[in-house]
């Protein structure tokens, strides 16, 4: 079995091969494909993550959800630890603990959305997640009660992703090709 690193370097790889257009074109299916969700349609509000340039692109959901109405939040990380912060269309934003990450500058809260959409590197058809290691979206799953749905591109996609007891599986993965269960 490969370990988690060489799993990482593995799918980076891929992804750095992507050419822009073949990113945007994958965005675009992959966000047309949440927005139809059964997941979506049901929530009222929604945690996500802020894309950055190595991630499945959230600024056209998150548009859509503004449009539609939806509460949405965001992770702001101090530390170990990863916090909910309500977020409005238009609020600034501003690096956090990690180069290029933006994150909410406003006051956490304890309320449960229904929705927690969260990042990844890799995945397998188990729906085993690989993050960059740091384990904050493993400790929210811990603990949350809501459904969870990853967002990914098939590329990456690993035959076995490694994990540890702590480690947790979303309830569904959305990729620009399908949905896994």
């Amino acid at each position: 079995m490969q370990s988690k690193q060489a799993v990482r370097r593995i799918v980076k790889e891929r992804l750095s091969a992507m050419t822009a257009e073949d990113k945007a074109e994958k965005d675009k299916r992959l966000a047309t494909r949440f927005l139809s969700s059964p997941e979506y349609a049901a929530a009222r509000t929604i945690f996500i993550y802020y894309s950055d340039d190595h991630e499945a692109d959230t600024h056209a959901i998150l548009d859509r959800a503004f449009a539609d109405g939806k509460r949405v939040f965001l992770p702001r990380t101090v530390g170990d630890d990863m916090y909910l912060v309500p977020f409005r269309q238009g609020e600034p934003l501003a690096v956090g603990c990690f180069v290029g990450v933006l994150e909410p500058q406003g006051v956490a809260t304890d309320e449960v959305p229904d929705l927690a959409v969260i990042p990844l590197v890799a995945f397998d058809r188990s729906r085993a997640r690989l993050g960059r290691g740091k384990g904050y979206y493993d400790r929210f799953l811990d603990s949350y009660g809501g459904t969870s749905l990853a967002l990914a591109y098939a590329e990456q996609e690993a035959d076995l992703v490694p994990t540890d007891g702590f480690d947790r599986r979303p309830d569904v993965i959305l990729t620009d090709k399908e949905r896994i269960e």
